[in-house]
């Protein structure tokens, strides 16, 4: 009799547990989409990179992403930060800073692109249609069409995958880069249509919001860009090919684990920004972070192993920055916090804190550990960043 009372009210929890989630996912479907769209970018992305990986030596493979992360920071500098405040301001209803943004990035991203040509003309077209498409997805994401946003991310992942690979097979090495403009150019419908609709020449609304801007700026461009990209950058210039190889092998397999921290922050922030706390959503998040840090650390040797054996040095690597994924979704957290509340400044700050962390981390852990050493820079760099945010929210 106790067993069977004990055994309904199981049930009965587990109902309502589901019940709940349920409720929840209703409530956030949101989240869903913006998931759905990292997570299919992020696995296209990884897939691509991944395959390379398997056909082109480790050298080789550390030049293409040392261009790509070139165009990358410079695409961080010619946007200028209006991809977070256009998805801030818009999500509060400020129409009319749509089209001041989206002018005056073309004026900035078409300058640092034609800067960047002068020294590789290939990697100055992708800083420039990187641009035109990160303005285009913030659009969708401050209007909260995040259906949209899901479809677009996916479709031009595959685009660039596709263009990519019949360029690599005429071109070489630069065809890959190519693919990349191409896919980013087709799918800046958004961003290209207000342009030549709505143009100006006036940025008063910009003006009004030029300290949050400012502070968007130097989040986007070093918490960012140059956290995700100039990383690379030293590397490769530091350390050789070789190194850059390993490391962006391990930074691909990051990056698709960090879609849980990137679906949330791309979520949270609209939401935030519209005066609403998702703590469920929070909560369920850094859960997973961690359930998926460990599925990762433990996998990591059998999965390199059985598909990129010319990467075993790799293994170790990996593993550790695996457990990075942990901070990186508290930092994503307090930052649509922060964003939303329009404390741009802690999250400026923060970014900056994460910045010197790693570079420093870069450097010196490399003398002391070798290749590995790179790992632990990102871990504690994410570590210090999350700590701060979490002292300053």
């Amino acid at each position: 009799m106790v067993n069977t009372f004990s055994s309904n009210k199981n049930r009965q929890f587990k109902k309502l547990g589901i019940l709940k989630l349920t409720h929840i996912i209703k409530e956030n479907v949101g989240l869903v989409y913006t998931t759905l769209g990292g997570l299919g970018s992020n696995v296209l992305g990884a897939f691509f990179w991944l395959a390379l990986a398997s056909i082109l030596n480790v050298d080789d493979y550390g030049s293409a992403n040392y261009f790509l992360a070139i165009a990358n920071v410079t695409a961080g500098i010619g946007i200028v930060g209006l991809n977070l405040t256009l998805i801030t301001y818009l999500a509060k209803g400020e129409k009319k800073l749509l089209y001041e943004a989206n002018a005056f990035t073309l004026i900035t991203g078409t300058i640092s692109a034609l800067i960047l040509s002068a020294f590789n003309w290939v990697a100055g077209i992708v800083a420039a249609t990187t641009i035109f498409f990160n303005m285009s997805l913030s659009e969708m994401l401050g209007s909260k069409k995040y259906r949209e946003y899901a479809i677009v991310s996916i479709a031009q992942s595959i685009t660039q995958i596709v263009l990519s690979i019949i360029f690599f097979n005429l071109v070489g090495i630069i065809g890959i880069l190519l693919g990349y403009f191409l896919a980013s150019l087709l799918f800046s419908y958004k961003y290209l249509h207000s342009v030549s609709k709505n143009f100006t020449h006036k940025f008063d609304t910009l003006k009004e919001k030029r300290k949050f801007a400012l502070h968007s700026y130097g989040y986007n461009l070093i918490g960012k860009r140059l956290a995700n990209y100039f990383d690379k950058v030293i590397i490769g210039a530091l350390f050789g090919y070789y190194a850059l190889g390993l490391y962006q092998l391990g930074f691909q397999f990051f990056i698709f684990l960090t879609l849980i921290p990137t679906s949330l922050s791309q979520y949270l922030l609209p939401e935030e920004s519209s005066g609403k706390n998702k703590k469920d959503i929070k909560i369920i998040g850094l859960i997973l972070s961690i359930v998926v840090a460990i599925a990762a650390y433990i996998m990591t040797p059998y999965l390199i192993q059985k598909l990129f054996p010319t990467f075993s040095d790799s293994i170790p690597l990996i593993q550790v920055m695996s457990l990075a994924v942990v901070p990186s979704t508290i930092v994503a957290i307090q930052t649509a916090n922060c964003l939303g509340k329009e404390k741009s400044s802690t999250v400026f700050i923060a970014g900056l804190i994460y910045l010197v962390s790693l570079i420093t981390g870069i450097i010196t852990f490399e003398h002391i550990m070798g290749v590995i050493g790179f790992a632990f820079a990102i871990v504690v760099a994410q570590t210090i960043q999350a700590i701060y945010l979490m002292i300053n929210k």
